[in-house]
């Protein structure tokens, strides 16, 4: 099997991308989103256990202000 790395920047978009669909803009909603996400690839084995889970979730965490800043005024 292929050795699956991981890439911030990819996981960034995909929850930034899902939170624009779901309407999701609080700091609540997008730790959520990260949460949900990570899961799910850890899940099917998209990710590899031997990542630093903690470190990868606060990461993609703190990358909120980012997302934030990119939300249209309604």
């Amino acid at each position: 099997m292929e050795n699956l790395t991981l890439n911030l920047e990819e996981l960034y978009e995909q929850i930034k991308e899902r939170a624009f669909t779901e309407g999701a803009f609080s700091r609540e909603e997008w730790d959520g989103l990260v949460e949900e996400i990570l899961d799910s690839k850890r899940e099917f084995e998209e990710i590899h256990d031997d990542v630093d889970w903690v470190e990868v979730k606060e990461a993609l965490k703190a990358r909120y202000d980012e997302f934030e800043a990119e939300i249209p005024e309604m």
